[in-house]
């Protein structure tokens, strides 16, 4: 395949259909292809994987394959920027050249142009939302891509129009709009602290159920780390985005390039932690990591779904350098800051939400708050939908299916995934027969619950956990009951516990869904 070929062979695509890439001129002449693009980004994929192409090309990076007069191929790639270049020629300058082969057909010499994202008039910048190096600190910029120009109609100024155009990139959530209140107040004002004074309160771990805010605030100390410390860099990974690179890495040949990212940046942020139970080559990879932000001064910050003592399946080594850092909970929104959360989304909408609405809302939707933005998308489309304004009587139509979801009762296999969850204990042990205190005592704490939070009789209750009698559940209340009473501290499972706050606890949990 000559230049000629690939020329053709760009013709035949635009004339079937296939958009072109915006064409910039060469001094030299040459004739560069643009079909072969998408050939091309396919074919490092398939070499790659999905999820390192995603994590270090972005979602639709730019390139263009040109054949030279002399018989080679030069590949043009818009992708990261000047400081991430060196070490992505490093990590995967064999997989471009043999992808680039792939495409054309032929052992042919291929040279590779780096190109900034934000280079050239056809190029259009995206900010990770997720990941940011600055110029102190050379590392690799994740999902930091060029787009091509939208497709579509384009107006005067040649901005993509109509319902081609690009949706706009999501946006990173930031700490001026988290809604504060009693029960996140510590955690939010840790994180600030985080955010001025990096490395004195490193790790910091942030805790509570599902929809109380750890990612936001997760998302919102990179931001804000980065407006403070414009010369400093800040890493957001998942666990499972962490857990798949590591292996990905440790697979391939990015070992060396995954750990320099992890260990060499200012601050690192590790959402879900508990997503790492059962990993042991990835929690052995995460306690070298904190060991050498540790003795860099820098910061890590993590959060979990429960209090870390309870993940002892994380093993006594990762545990104990967990408890040397600081431990910020977060609770389930009160009424007050569920309608503080519902007055900023429709904030940043732009849309008019009556304060009667405001409050319907929030009274209704109790439970985490990924709901109450569930609702407003409700009724923001029954509003567009009707070319009505937002009205109470709307909102009590159109959300109607939502509360009954949100205020459903609660079972007994609610309350024993809540109680297993709480404190760490496999599924299924407090239907078994054991006894001794670290099972005893939760059973006896789940049967108080579910008399407490559930319509089922007592012999419903006692067939449940374990197939004992109705006279045990009875006795099981009167226990629990003279344990608050006495505020004793109880066993469950490998911990000891205020019963007071076990019983929060759990019951946080019931109300998080």
């Amino acid at each position: 395949m000559d230049a000629g070929d690939l020329t053709e062979m760009s013709k035949r695509r635009v004339q079937h259909g296939a958009a072109a890439e915006p064409t910039a001129a060469r001094p030299d002449g040459a004739r560069p292809s643009h079909g072969v693009s998408a050939a091309f980004w396919t074919a490092l994929q398939e070499r790659i994987g999905t999820e390192r192409h995603a994590v270090w090309f972005g979602d639709s990076p730019r390139a263009v394959i040109a054949a030279e007069p002399s018989g080679s191929v030069t590949l043009t790639l818009d992708v990261g920027d000047g400081r991430a270049h060196d070490w992505l020629r490093k990590m995967f300058k064999a997989d471009i050249e043999a992808a680039v082969r792939q495409v054309v057909g032929a052992e042919r010499a291929v040279e590779i142009v780096w190109q900034a994202a934000a280079e050239g008039p056809t190029a259009e910048a995206v900010a990770p939302p997720r990941v940011a190096a600055t110029s102190a600190a050379p590392l690799p910029a994740p999902r930091q891509a060029a787009l091509p120009r939208p497709r579509g109609r384009t107006d005067a100024s040649g901005e993509a129009a109509g319902p081609q155009a690009r949706p706009a990139a999501r946006q990173s959530p930031r700490l001026e709009t988290f809604v504060v209140g009693p029960g996140n107040r510590m955690a939010h004002a840790a994180v600030e602290l985080v955010g001025t004074r990096p490395g004195e309160m490193s790790p910091l771990i942030l805790h509570g159920p599902s929809g109380t805010g750890k990612t936001h605030l997760l998302e919102g100390i990179c931001d804000r780390f980065r407006e403070v410390h414009p010369r400093a860099s800040a890493v957001y990974l998942s666990a499972e985005q962490f857990t798949t690179t590591f292996l990905q890495s440790l697979h391939g040949t990015g070992l060396p390039g995954f750990r320099r990212t992890c260990r060499s940046a200012d601050l690192l942020a590790i959402d879900d932690l508990q997503f790492f139970v059962g990993k042991r080559a990835t929690i052995v990879e995460l306690q070298q990591t904190i060991d050498a932000l540790q003795r860099q001064g820098r910061q890590l910050v993590l959060s979990c779904d429960r209090e870390p003592e309870t993940l002892v399946d994380l093993g006594p080594d990762l545990l104990v350098r967990l408890r040397g850092g600081m431990t910020a909970r977060l609770l389930p929104p009160d009424e007050e800051v569920r309608r503080g959360i519902v007055e900023s989304i429709g904030s940043r909408r732009g849309l008019v939400i009556p304060s009667d609405v405001v409050r319907y809302i929030a009274a209704r939707m109790t439970r985490h708050s990924r709901e109450l933005a569930g609702a407003i998308n409700r009724l923001e489309a029954t509003s567009h939908m009707l070319g009505l304004p937002i009205s109470l009587a709307m909102a009590e139509e159109a959300l109607a299916d939502l509360v009954r979801a949100s205020g459903r009762s609660v079972r007994l296999a609610d309350i024993e995934r809540a109680v297993c969850t709480a404190f760490g204990i496999e599924s299924g042990t407090l239907k078994t027969a054991q006894r001794g205190k670290k099972v005893n005592h939760p059973r006896m704490l789940a049967m108080f619950l579910a008399r407490k939070h559930t319509p089922a009789p007592l012999t419903e209750i006692g067939s449940y956990f374990g197939r004992r009698s109705h006279s045990t559940v009875l006795s099981a209340q009167k226990a629990v009951d003279e344990w608050v009473s006495s505020q004793a501290r109880i066993t469950l499972a490998d911990s000891t516990w205020d019963v007071a706050e076990a019983i929060r606890r759990v019951e946080e949990m019931l109300r998080a869904g």
